[in-house]
């Protein structure tokens, strides 16, 4: 007696087995191949989109600033990590600069706004009229935005502005933000600077991170030289400065 034996639903069996592998081998491919690119490309837009926003809260201050504008707000997505407001009293950086003598030496305070992505470990802050960006626990900084110092060689007349960040509380915001400022005051000094004499300035970095690589670039670009860690004066013999003038605002951040 010849029995027959169906083989059909054993090779349907194995047929669905090896589908069954192809399919989860490529998720599993996916997951450990694709998932951490799109996390990464996720992160690098979420920062170049906070670089732009930084640039235009920048603007915002300049208006402030210079055009006699009363108060700015600006809306803004803060994704993939959280925007921080520090008080100036709070923030411990500060910019010193002299006019060569015993007569005039300030401190000025400076406060900031500061990015924290929480997916990479890119830092952006905005200090002192300027946007800089970092890596968090790497040397190194860059400046995505220039603050307005100046040399005017026809008067031969130094101008530094100091933008001073204050608040009321501390502030720290994810999601979308609406960024409202206010020009609280304004104050300009003007000096002589005597032949012989230096324009000096002093750099220290605030609890945002350490950005002295980016003020460096920005201070030998303009005209400085760097004489000590952290410490710039103004080159007289190609460009003698006869006056120091100092234009310092402070910007209120009324909420985030």
């Amino acid at each position: 007696m010849t029995v027959k034996i169906n083989d059909k639903a054993v090779s349907e069996a194995i047929g669905f087995i090896l589908i069954l592998g192809l399919v989860l081998t490529g998720i599993a491919l996916v997951t450990l191949y694709g998932y951490p690119v799109l996390v990464k490309e996720q992160s690098s837009t979420d920062v170049k989109n906070m670089e732009r926003a930084m640039i235009v809260i920048q603007n915002d201050m300049k208006s402030l600033c210079f055009k006699n504008v009363p108060y700015k707000e600006s809306t803004l997505q803060v994704s993939g990590g959280t925007l921080e407001v520090i008080d100036a009293d709070d923030y411990g950086g500060y910019i010193n600069v002299s006019n060569g003598t015993a007569l005039f030496q300030q401190d000025y305070s400076l406060g900031a706004l500061t990015y924290r992505s929480d997916r990479g470990t890119e830092v952006i802050t905005l200090e002192n009229g300027a946007v800089m960006t970092r890596q968090e626990g790497a040397a190194g900084s860059a400046m995505l935005a220039e603050p307005r110092w100046f040399y005017d060689e026809p008067t031969k007349t130094f101008v530094v502005y100091i933008m001073n960040i204050t608040t009321d509380e501390p502030m720290a915001k994810s999601g979308m933000a609406t960024v409202r400022m206010k020009l609280n005051s304004s104050n300009t000094q003007a000096m002589p600077v005597s032949s012989g004499n230096k324009v000096t300035v002093r750099y220290v970095s605030g609890s945002s991170g350490d950005h002295s690589v980016a003020w460096e670039n920005y201070l030998t670009a303009l005209g400085m030289r760097k004489t000590a860690l952290n410490e710039y004066e103004w080159n007289t013999a190609n460009k003698p400065v006869g006056k120091l003038i100092i234009k310092e605002y402070e910007i209120k951040i009324l909420g985030i």
